[in-house]
């Protein structure tokens, strides 16, 4: 490539030596070379051609309802949270309720609907705030006893339960009569003795309730 003054000296202009500077300045700033040109020209071009790139892609959605798109989104994260949420609840459940059957392995319920009962009330305790803090036995004492510590009636075997004459295999007869099961028996039967009763010996239960 030509240097200026050469261009100039060779069309018979010739520059004075102290202009020389000035005017070689002048030119590197105010003019570019071919090929300060020519990566001008390509960086438009590839430019150009992102440009068209985009406005193509972005032509493919011209239809699209972009707060309509943005909502499904938002639906679907909203809703594989919950999802996520929902399945961590279940296996905090699973493990409460493994915890509350081994802890309540060894007690006896005066029947199997209150233990039931006092197995979703426990599981239920544990799995709150308040829990934290509370042995599993604290929250269960909490479910039987009352302010004073006594013991609820009609929820947990009693050792004067566990003594109770067995009528599975008793007869009617008169009170005193060993095996035997009386009137005065059956009036203080509960309600769960006089079922098994009146399953095991329906006769019986029918005699006794005349």
């Amino acid at each position: 490539m030509k240097n200026i003054l050469t261009i100039l000296k060779e069309a018979g202009i010739e520059i004075p030596e102290d202009k020389k500077v000035t005017i070689e300045k002048a030119v590197l700033e105010n003019y570019k070379t071919v090929a300060d040109y020519n990566n001008v020209a390509a960086k438009r071009d590839g430019y150009k051609e992102s440009l068209d790139d985009v406005q193509n892609k972005l032509g493919k959605f011209k239809d699209v309802n972009l707060d309509e798109l943005q909502g499904q989104i938002t639906t679907l994260t909203d809703d594989l949270k919950a999802e996520k949420e929902a399945r961590a609840a279940d296996a905090r459940k699973v493990e409460l309720e493994k915890s509350v059957e081994t802890f309540l392995a060894d007690k006896q319920f005066v029947n199997a609907i209150t233990a039931t009962s006092i197995k979703d009330k426990l599981t239920e305790e544990l799995d709150k705030d308040t829990a934290k803090g509370k042995s599993i036995e604290d929250l269960f004492k909490g479910l039987v006893t009352d302010a004073d510590g006594n013991q609820i009636e009609n929820i947990l075997v009693t050792e004067a339960d566990k003594n109770k004459a067995k009528f599975t295999d008793r007869k009617i007869g008169g009170s005193g009569n060993p095996g035997t099961i009386t009137k005065e028996d059956f009036a203080k039967m509960s309600v769960d003795e006089r079922t098994k009763l009146k399953q095991e010996e329906p006769e019986l239960y029918q005699s006794l309730r005349k």
